[in-house]
């Protein structure tokens, strides 16, 4: 049974690659994001992050993350950039399943988040060095939790990712 957790920095291409991954090896795909959309009735995952504030937020987030896996066997879920903050939902994961961090290049990675709008963890005086900070100790969390981390590089052509990321899964025996 398969039960692939991917992490990341946000917009690291976490979703793209779960999706196209799950084609690839036939093992169903879901999207943290759309589990905790299914309990804010009709509240967007960024407006209840910045209603609710970060505490409550990440307890929605594991409890939506924990009914999915009781109630599936094998998928592969795609989780928010924030999980790392997370510890008590990294550390579920780490129980049912297998963590694949998708590893994007620092330097490639602002631009694109600034591409969708300043998001609440990071300070607009200092956008770089916020930015570095948060990289910072995000990968180190990610990369300790893992247990296979997948370095996407600049992550130019996503298909082409997604094989090499489903062969790196297959040689490793996680599918």
């Amino acid at each position: 049974m398969a039960r692939l957790f991917f992490v990341g920095i946000k917009h690291s291409g976490k979703t793209t690659q779960a999706k196209l991954v799950s084609r690839l090896t036939s093992i169903a795909f879901m999207d943290a994001d759309d589990l905790i959309a299914q309990t804010l009735g009709g509240m967007s995952v960024r407006e209840a992050y910045r209603k609710e504030g970060q505490e409550a937020f990440m307890k929605r987030e594991k409890e939506a993350v924990k009914a999915f896996i009781e109630e599936n066997g094998s998928f592969i879920l795609s989780l928010g950039g924030g999980a790392a903050d997370n510890t008590e939902l990294m550390d579920l994961m780490k129980r049912e399943g297998s963590i694949i961090y998708l590893k994007r290049n620092e330097s490639d990675m602002l631009p694109v988040i600034l591409r969708h709008g300043i998001p609440a963890f990071l300070d607009e005086n200092d956008l770089e060095g916020s930015f570095h900070r948060v990289y910072e100790r995000r990968d180190r969390i990610y990369t300790e939790y893992a247990d296979l981390v997948i370095d996407l590089g600049s992550y130019g052509d996503k298909e082409a990712a997604a094989e090499m990321t489903a062969a790196q899964l297959r040689e490793k025996g996680y599918v």
